[in-house]
């Protein structure tokens, strides 16, 4: 009688419905995370980030964020927004800085035709 008030209602279930709950659970979770679209994007960024690392070789690639005191830009936006910019460093001309564009894509067609 000890053993039935420390057992919980999951220990009760049979061995099919817990696979099942488990299951459910599981592919409920997958497509949470495929549907935060914030997520994906970091996920994006992070990828197009090592691609470009790897294609530009030449040392440091930095991302820098602008704010545009534009008038165009305030009307547009409500506020001071900020923009990025990615400056690579070349380690064989003395640490010069090159800027490589306002994003990822960007960036990487300057490397291309920059090599």
């Amino acid at each position: 009688m000890n053993d039935w008030f420390s057992q919980s209602h999951w220990d009760r279930l049979p061995q099919e419905l817990q696979c099942y709950v488990l299951s459910l659970a599981t592919w409920q979770h997958i497509l949470d995370r495929w549907n935060n679209e914030l997520l994906n994007e970091l996920h994006g960024d992070i990828l197009d980030y090592a691609q470009l690392k790897r294609e530009w070789g030449r040392g440091h690639i930095k991302i820098r964020y602008i704010k545009c005191n534009l008038n165009v830009c305030k009307l547009m936006y409500g506020s001071t927004p900020h923009h990025m910019i990615i400056l690579g460093e070349d380690d064989r001309n003395r640490k010069r800085k090159i800027y490589l564009g306002y994003n990822f894509h960007t960036a990487l067609s300057y490397v291309k035709t920059y090599q």
